[in-house]
């Protein structure tokens, strides 16, 4: 079993609450970074090497580094809990069963960037989780840890829990700052980057749920002592999330030392593709990321057994490759039809566009028909090529990475299993039959979203 630095007590009864949690060692890192400057506890999270576990992998230590100090100017940490990618579900269960965990590293983190209200981005969908964090807030408030002068220092700090619409463009940092200022959430044109000129226009941090909670051992154990699980830049652990027809659904806390194969394979893990099938293929981090056929997956370009981390994953780039991103492992077997799913992806990015750019706005809507004429038998040759003309124009084309978001799914879709697009094409009647569940076609899976 690998080390476990988040989910550790997640099993132990009681741990939602404050006194379960205290006693099992919680807040700890808080005494320890009120002892500290503030340029310590992020020299600690540099030393690290953690990289945020929203998406982007983006050093966090670096990210905090260039937060603006102007003189008299507030600053603000916003964690994103809007957890909207299709597959993932990691955020959410840390928020459910371990609250405080979070609070705990919103608190030092806080210390950390100098901001003395903080900010909960929660997902609409995630209603009954806001209601559980707002009581651990209050648990907190209630023990002292949040508050004014906390613990006797001349530190203070407020959680503020704001709860979304529910749009999956909200995920994106600038429109989750829009949004929380009680606007429409559309992203905004980078530079200025929050750090500079975030909510409200002051300096602002942006980071995701396991990120922030990642913060806690970090500062308990060490920023020297957690960048030493894992390998090379793919530091401490990661949460997973798997879901498919994989016979194990579930979320996991692995080290990134571990091998794809042995992920899916293995009872600690997985367990196995579901009901005896092959592995055909698997989107490895969230909807947005492409998807890769069994062979590559499991073996990289160079021949060697790809890793569940950073590095191994993207090795070859997207021609062999993939992206670790939100950690949305979707397994499908060999019965599931490539392109029936890549419909689904491009019908939930058509519609969570926030239409604001053309590229975006026009063409995840277009590829979105024409993916549906191709599943229902009435596309032809010409379309497939025209879906890579369009996906290719949307690709960098806009303000936000929504688009690339939309256009990768697609995009690797046609590069690794064009024979299936071409069979469409090729068997308009059964391509029907097969559309409306008839000849023992497997079902869609239910891609975890909530």
């Amino acid at each position: 079993m690998g080390k476990k630095l988040l989910l550790e007590k997640a099993e132990v009864p009681g741990i939602k609450g404050y006194e379960v949690y205290r006693r099992e060692g919680g807040y700890r890192s808080v005494e320890k970074a009120l002892k500290m400057a503030e340029a310590e506890v992020v020299e600690e999270v540099k030393k690290s090497g953690l990289r945020g576990r929203g998406g982007a992998g983006f050093p966090t230590g670096l990210k905090w580094s260039f937060i603006a100090k102007p003189e008299g100017v507030p600053r603000h940490l916003v964690v994103n809990a809007d957890e909207s990618e299709p597959g993932t579900f990691k955020d959410r269960y840390l928020m459910e069963f371990i609250p405080h965990l979070l609070l705990e590293g919103m608190i030092v983190s806080s210390y950390a960037l100098g901001s003395n209200d903080s900010y909960i981005y929660i997902r609409g969908e995630y209603d009954w989780i806001a209601d559980i964090l707002q009581e651990a807030i209050e648990e907190a408030k209630q023990n002292g840890w949040l508050g004014n002068n906390i613990l006797g220092s001349n530190f203070s700090c407020n959680i503020y829990v704001h709860r979304g619409a529910g749009a999956y463009i909200c995920g994106e940092e600038t429109a989750l700052i829009e949004s929380l200022e009680g606007k429409r959430g559309n992203p905004r044109i980078k530079p200025p980057f929050p750090a500079v000129k975030g909510v409200w226009d002051r300096p602002t941090v942006v980071n995701n749920v396991e990120t922030i909670a990642a913060v806690v051992p970090i500062i308990n154990d060490g920023g020297e002592e957690y960048s030493k699980i894992g390998v090379g830049k793919s530091t401490g652990t990661k949460l997973i999330s798997a879901c498919g027809n994989i016979n194990k659904p579930g979320v996991y806390e692995i080290d990134m030392t571990i091998s794809v194969e042995e992920f899916i394979y293995s009872d600690e893990w997985c367990g196995g593709i579901a009901n005896g099938k092959k592995l055909k293929a698997c989107i490895p981090g969230g909807s947005s990321v492409p998807i890769l056929p069994a062979n590559l997956l499991l073996t990289t370009a160079k021949g060697e057994k790809r890793l569940m981390n950073y590095e191994s994953l993207s090795d070859g780039g997207f021609a062999t490759g993939s992206m670790m991103g939100s950690g949305g492992f979707i397994v499908l077997d060999e019965d599931q039809c490539v392109v029936k799913h890549t419909y689904t992806l491009a019908r939930f990015y058509r519609h969570e566009s926030c239409g604001q750019c053309s590229p975006c706005r026009e063409g995840t809507g277009w590829m979105e028909k024409i993916l549906l004429n191709i599943e229902k038998g009435r596309g032809k040759m010409s379309d497939i090529d025209l879906l890579w003309d369009i996906q290719r124009k949307i690709e960098g084309n806009t303000i936000c990475p929504l688009g690339d978001a939309a256009a990768w799914p697609v995009a690797a879709a046609i590069r690794h299993f064009r024979d299936e697009f071409e069979w469409h094409v090729l068997n308009p009647e059964e391509s029907q039959r097969r559309n409306y569940g008839l000849a023992g076609y497997a079902e869609p899976l239910a891609i975890a979203t909530v």
